[in-house]
């Protein structure tokens, strides 16, 4: 079930509707939980199963932890949880990759079996337990509070990767109307699906033409660009209209994403690109690693660098496409932690001249994010060697490409200019600084590019996660 299916619009509205006609947080939450559960079961009994009896136990778990006063048994609960949690990934996630390895057989049907956004609320999940033993907050007391927590239906299928300190508060008290929080969901659910059904799933077509098919010389470069687009408008498109969707129930959950293809560099670039997902892992692998090996100095820094990005790789999936993609953002923040003196000299030599450094870091940190994404994309890692060896052997001018050139030009404008809005306003809702007669007019172009050129495809890409 999709933001933009009829089946999804109509039990929004019901939702909506039902959540404000019962204004006490004790109806609410009833009505989030049934309207939750029921898109859970849209997909089938099993995901339903495995939400609910996984949930039970965190939430078995983080009671426990809490009751213990003592600092081991605690730490042994929360093993318990990751263990756990890794093994039901595994499960699901991994079964079918080593089931075809070792039998040489397709094994893909074990990846039909994969609860929907398993990947995204189990690591939302496990902060009920990690939230207790770091004691950000306490234990959850109510099952059905921790259960509509984990289920959330806008942030169910891709996140963002919420935490249970911020968003269970949120549901113990009464949720009022408030026209500013329902206008604000309004505009990021419509350009969440500017991004997705306008942007992403025009340039689609480009990214498809040039990394589907083999080819060489400045195509794979112009299929890395358009897959850069299509990803941004495709999973970003995605957070804001989840974001928007909770806003206008009354719910604040992150802003996944803030002009990310506009950083100088990986480290700032992994801070506005699924924000929830790099401050999780932030918080939960790279500064416990960090901490433990503080006393190993840059060794230990770069060892929690990588432990964090081979992490990342394998969330995302199975197959050594994706532990390549990690790897190489590793690289790239290593390198860029590494270099911190040469950095620095460089600034206060050529940083004074002008903006040029900037836009040349920039240009730098978006193409070696674009050469990961041909890892990303691959189905496999010979694929993909192939792909960036034959870039080096083909023909580099783009007038013998037959390109749509407009659809790749309109939608690398749309995106980079809204990014920039973001960075000079610095906030996603930059539009209501504007003029009523700036914001009128841009809603109507908004509006009019939704009805023309609105062409959505049958999923989104980070649903596979």
């Amino acid at each position: 079930m999709q933001f933009l299916s009829l089946e999804f619009t109509l039990g929004l509205v019901i939702v909506f509707i039902l959540n404000w006609v019962f204004p006490k947080s004790k109806w609410q939450n009833w009505i989030l939980l049934f309207g939750s559960l029921s898109m859970v079961l849209y997909f089938g009994w099993l995901p339903l199963s495995v939400l609910v009896a996984s949930t039970f136990i965190e939430w078995n778990i983080a009671l426990k932890i809490e009751s213990s006063q003592d600092r081991k048994k605690q730490w042994h609960w929360l093993l318990f949880s990751i263990v756990t949690n890794i093994a039901v990934l595994a499960f699901f996630k991994y079964s079918g990759f080593f089931l075809s390895a070792f039998t040489h057989s397709n094994a893909a049907s074990m990846h039909i079996l994969m609860p929907v956004g398993l990947s995204f609320w189990t690591l939302q999940k496990m902060t009920l337990s990690l939230d207790v033993y770091f004691k950000k907050k306490p234990a959850e007391k109510s099952f059905f509070q921790a259960l509509l927590f984990t289920s959330f239906f806008p942030t169910l299928l891709s996140g963002p990767i919420e935490y249970s300190r911020k968003v269970l508060p949120q549901f113990k008290v009464d949720r009022k109307w408030n026209p500013r929080f329902f206008s604000e969901g309004i505009w990021l659910f419509c350009l969440g699906a500017f991004l997705k059904a306008v942007i992403a799933d025009n340039v689609a077509v480009t990214a498809e033409q040039f990394l589907n098919t083999p080819n060489s010389g400045i195509g794979i470069l112009i299929g890395a660009w358009a897959y850069a687009l299509q990803l941004y408008g495709d999973f970003a498109g995605y957070s804001y209209m989840a974001r928007g969707i909770a806003r206008m129930i009354g719910i604040d959950i992150t802003q996944n994403f803030l002009a990310p293809y506009l950083m100088r560099n990986l480290s700032d670039f992994w801070k506005h690109w699924h924000i929830s997902l790099s401050s999780w892992l932030n918080e939960y692998i790279f500064t416990q690693i960090s901490f433990k090996l503080r006393n190993w100095g840059m060794a230990g820094m770069v060892l929690a660098i990588w432990a964090t990005f081979i992490v990342s790789g394998l969330w995302h999936g199975t197959g050594l496409t994706y532990f390549v993609y990690g790897c190489l953002h590793a690289i790239g923040i290593t390198i860029f932690t590494l270099t911190k003196n040469q950095r620095k000299w460089a600034k206060n030599k050529w940083g004074k001249s002008g903006p040029w450094l900037d836009y040349v870091s920039i240009f730098i940190t978006f193409h070696w994010v674009c050469f990961t994404y041909l890892f990303f994309r691959a189905p496999t890692l010979p694929y993909a060697v192939s792909q960036i060896a034959s870039a080096f052997s083909g023909s580099w001018n783009p007038l013998t490409l037959s390109v749509e050139w407009w659809v790749l030009g309109l939608s690398a404008f749309a995106i980079f200019w809204l990014q920039g809005q973001v960075m000079t306003f610095g906030s996603v809702f930059w539009i209501f600084n504007r003029t009523v007669w700036y914001r009128v007019a841009f809603y109507l172009v908004l509006g009019f590019l939704l009805l023309r050129c609105y062409a959505p495809s049958d999923r989104f890409i980070y649903f596979q996660f």
